[in-house]
């Protein structure tokens, strides 16, 4: 094993050598300097706008290759503190322009104009502007060539203007907004597209055909920017919040009050180091989400993962992205790239259990002390992301039975800490990077001490490099080694972990110590991607140690792993008079622990087609062979899974109407007649211009006979080492919905309602027990002289595993449940002036557990929308100074 992976090492080191020449550009952009004021207003009435324009557009849809079939005309000018983009876009049928409104980054099917710039032309990274003859705005940066990511919010305007020949914009962005290395005379990266919403067209000034790969590569030059002096960058967002909460809440809860009422004052500050870094720093921050996360019911022995909502941590988090460099494709199957920095975990709930009893005042969150961010670039071709963290001590209250008021430490004084480095090569075709990450915790607390890592740290490098004469291939790798230390307490407990079990009695190559202090792992992968042409191919291996951890700052969900894979498919796109495109995919994958055991092992089918007329339809298809499971018994020895099969679809209308229609369904089935299946629909009704409503009901069923339930210690259990891993068989019924309604009134100001509802209803029976490890077999409680009866008064199962024989009985809880949520806010959003932004939030929330195991649904309704809610209310209003 240790072999293995130097090898992989070695190659990942001597592959970032390789050279191969940089993309030519052809086409050019001339920048006018603007010496009389521009007023913004979308009509192109200034002189600036009668110099030469950009009026070449090639279409990439509907028929790659052809002419434009609209007249545009671009002119891209500049003064001493400000880019402008204007553009003049004739259309043929000016009452059909879509001028939609929508909220920011909402993006929608409508008629959009798109500026994307690469400031250090460095072939790999940009911005993108955009926007709609509504007015309605949308931006984001580019990376990775052809990624990109809508987080980032800069400080820009737009006016639009429709007249009877089309409609025109004037587009002004602050050179303050970009990074670019300064110089006298500067030449950047620049493309333009225009999308025409009623004939599906979209064409580009710089077109890159689909069976080519990247864009950003692709850019034309953007020439005539001289003399640029941007002023340094200074801005400033103080904020006020004010938050009541109306919670449930028992009678005599002398806590209620004091936790009613809050106001918090704070502010963002952005600084800029030069043109290319940017420092982005908050006092007490305002992490409070605006969306809700969805409601789950989750029944496995992992961790369920949320998205990042958070501002702070989003915009710009792609600076971050480790692993993913270079390949424009990225496939997984049971194996990926470890999310090193999960933001999340930076003033979540608190960890600590409470010791006293009493009536409890518990945080739901951990206050971030303060938050700072450095990214940028150092050089043309290399970035540069750091972010440090500080949360507080955070302590819960306690009133004893005595009447004491007792107060007890549940999270540390912690730093959170990442730096994150890329350096790429010849234009992109090559690239390294290094990531680093910290966890420190200051545990004095003894209790705290038996439950977190005082010190995690990890070190990943990862690199590129494009292979063949048209960079037609992309060989992509990545290394990573961690520590993670603590108290022997803490240590056994992470060694216990679910994607880890170093307690199973059968595990050989690692095996629970409960005298270590510390645990180390490695990670290691390297993958073939071809990134273009119609004849598609990716394989991957990778492998990841037992003792691998990056949980204390980022997601894991996977140790113990030596995985691989193989993709070919074939992708067509030329319409043939039925489908305009189509995709067929078929893969193989497999992977062992580190014991040799077989985990996965299948084989999967995907296909994509779409219709002439926009309809799209998905057919995905699996089978896995039979395999072995290290999670199955909960920390018990390994259990075979039977072999199994499924099949999904996918189907949608064209996206341009004002009806959309998508329905999904799922199938599974295994040899031992458990199966699952699901279906949904979604309707998406736009009524007007402004409007835009969606439901989204589903509903799931599962039938599975080896749910694990509990597992009881016995020394008569001697064929499962001295414990009785018990399973059911359950039957889950689930039914849930998305309601959406998002009202813009103006692209400033806009109304969003989200709610959730979800019914999951679970009844357990055929209660048994694993009879051996390493196989799907069974002893049935209530079968061969064993006896299980229900003890109502405890809600309890009785089992005596051998009747009248010496081995005593045994008890385990009933673990049927009815879960019953409603979950849903309110946001009203007001863009008062550029970057000053008011916020009214109500969030909702109630849920009811009556009834378990029997689901009924209009009871079941009734007795959700008669339980106690949450309601919590707050205003924001943020103010965007520019010193």
């Amino acid at each position: 094993m240790k072999k293995r992976n130097t090898i992989l090492i070695l190659f990942f080191l001597a592959f970032l050598t390789t050279s191969f020449s940089g993309a030519i550009h052809s086409q050019e952009v001339r920048a006018y300097k603007i010496n009389n004021k521009i007023i913004l207003d979308g009509i192109l009435n200034e002189e600036i706008w009668t110099n030469s324009p950009v009026n070449q557009f090639t279409q990439r849809d509907p028929v790659e290759g052809e002419t434009a079939s609209e007249k545009s005309n671009v002119w891209v000018a500049y003064d001493d503190e400000n880019l402008y983009i204007a553009a003049k876009l004739y259309d043929s049928n000016p009452d059909s322009i879509d001028a939609s409104l929508m909220r920011r980054d909402s993006h929608n099917e409508s008629d959009w104009f798109f500026f994307f710039v690469d400031p250090y032309n460095d072939k790999r990274t940009g911005y993108y502007f955009a926007v709609n003859p509504g007015g309605s705005l949308w931006d984001g940066v580019l990376y990775n060539d052809s990624w990109d990511d809508d987080s980032w919010d800069g400080v820009w305007e737009a006016k639009t203007f429709i007249d009877n020949d089309g409609w025109s914009f004037e587009m002004k962005i602050p050179f303050s907004q970009l990074r670019f290395r300064n110089s006298e005379e500067m030449i950047w990266g620049v493309n333009f597209n225009r999308d025409i919403k009623r004939k599906k067209e979209s064409s580009y000034y710089v077109m890159v055909p689909k069976e080519e790969s990247g864009f950003v590569s692709h850019f034309a030059e953007l020439k005539g920017l001289e003399g640029i002096k941007p002023k340094q960058r200074f801005e400033v967002l103080p904020y006020v919040v004010q938050k009541a909460q109306f919670l449930r809440h028992y009678a005599d809860d002398p806590f209620y009050k004091g936790n009613q009422y809050r106001t918090s004052i704070g502010a963002d500050l952005k600084v800029g180091l030069g043109s290319n870094m940017t420092i982005d720093a908050t006092i007490n921050p305002d992490f409070g989400q605006v969306e809700v996360d969805p409601a789950v019911v989750n029944l496995s022995a992992f961790e369920t993962y949320f998205d990042e909502k958070r501002p702070f941590f989003i915009e710009g988090s792609n600076i971050f992205s480790f692993g993913f460099g270079g390949v424009n494709n990225n496939w997984g199957f049971n194996f990926g790239i470890p999310a090193l920095f999960y933001s999340r975990r930076v003033g979540r709930s608190p960890q600590g259990d409470i010791v006293n009893d009493g009536n409890v005042d518990y945080p739901t969150e951990t206050r971030i002390l303060g938050a700072a961010k450095l990214t940028g670039k150092l050089a043309d071709s290399w970035s540069f992301g750091a972010m440090s963290a500080v949360t507080e001590r955070t302590f819960a209250k306690v009133l004893s039975d005595e009447g004491l008021n007792i107060k007890e430490e549940v999270e540390p004084l912690t730093h959170y800490g990442v730096v994150r480095t890329l350096k790429e090569i010849n234009s992109g075709k090559q690239g390294i990077g290094m990531i680093f990450t910290s966890v420190n915790r200051d545990l004095s607390d003894p209790n705290l001490n038996a439950s977190l890592a005082d010190q995690a740290y990890t070190f990943g490098l990862d690199g590129w490099t494009m292979i063949g004469k048209d960079d037609e291939y992309a060989l992509n790798a990545s290394v990573i080694g961690s520590y993670t230390h603590g108290s022997t307490d803490y240590l056994t407990s992470l060694q216990k972990r679910p994607y880890r079990y170093f307690q199973r009695p059968d595990a050989s190559f690692a095996r629970l110590n409960t005298n270590r202090n510390y645990l180390s792992g490695y990670y290691s992968r390297i993958m073939l991607n071809k990134q273009k042409g119609n004849f598609y191919i990716n394989t991957a291996l990778g492998l990841i140690s037992p003792g691998f951890e990056n949980n204390d700052l980022g997601f894991q969900w996977m140790a113990d792993r030596i995985n691989g894979h193989m993709v070919m498919g074939y992708r067509w796109y030329e319409p043939d008079g039925l489908f305009r495109r189509k995709n067929i995919y078929l893969s193989h994958f497999r992977t062992y622990n580190f014991d040799g055991d077989v985990q996965t092992n299948g084989l999967m089918l995907f296909s994509f087609f779409q219709f002439e007329n926009y309809y799209n339809i998905e057919f995905r298809g699996g089978y896995d062979f039979e395999r072995y499971s290290p999670s199955l018994t909960r920390g018990g020895p390994m259990a075979k899974i039977p072999s199994d099969y499924f099949f999904d679809m996918y189907f949608s209308t064209d996206s341009r109407k004002d009806i959309i229609v998508s329905l999904n369904g799922e199938y599974s089935r295994d040899v031992l007649k458990s199966y699952y299946m699901s279906y949904g629909i979604e309707l998406e009704w736009k009524p007007s211009p402004q409007l835009n409503l969606s439901v989204g009901p589903g509903y799931e069923y599962r039938k599975e006979g080896f749910q694990w339930v509990n597992n009881i210690n016995d020394p008569a259990a001697v064929n499962t080492y001295q414990t009785r891993h018990i399973f059911g068989r359950i039957n889950q019924e689930t039914v849930s919905g998305n309601i959406r309604v998002n009202w813009t009134f103006t692209p400033q100001l806009s109304l969003q309602l989200f709610l959730q509802p979800l019914f999951s209803v679970g009844k357990y029976d055929q209660f048994k027990e694993l009879a051996a490890p390493k196989t799907y077999e069974t002893n049935i409680y209530g079968e061969n002289s064993s006896t299980i009866t229900y003890d109502s008064d405890g809600d309890e199962y009785v089992v005596d595993p051998d009747g009248n024989g010496p081995v005593e009985k045994f008890r385990f809880s009933n673990p049927d449940f009815n879960f019953k949520s409603l979950r849903g806010n309110l946001v009203l959003r007001y863009e008062v002036f550029p970057g000053s932004v008011f916020f009214f939030v109500w969030t909702h929330d109630k849920v009811n557990f009556k009834n378990p195991g029997d689901f009924k649904f209009g009871r079941d309704f009734s007795d959700l929308w008669r339980s106690v809610s949450n309601n919590i209310f707050l205003v924001k209003f943020s103010y965007w100074l520019d010193v």
